[in-house]
């Protein structure tokens, strides 16, 4: 996560305190999200799918930092 902020910050300095609380929020939302999804995956008795959800959540994840271009070549 500090190598994720220092990026926030490099981007933006003078937006910094912004950037990283909407970081911050939105770290605590996808946990909020796969605790709610997690506890629905078991509540519905899918206990053996918990693992392929949790995959899915993370490749979605994924997907948007390598649509990014998150390369940092370019920068000193």
């Amino acid at each position: 996560m500090p190598a994720q902020q220092v990026r926030l910050v490099a981007l933006a300095p003078s937006l910094a305190p912004v950037s990283l609380s909407l970081n911050s929020s939105a770290i605590y939302l996808g946990s909020e999200m796969g605790a709610a999804v997690g506890a629905l995956v078991i509540a519905g008795g899918a206990m053996g799918r918990l693992g392929w959800v949790a995959a899915g959540f993370s490749l979605a994840a994924l997907l948007p930092v390598l649509a990014s271009g998150s390369s940092t070549s370019g920068r000193g």
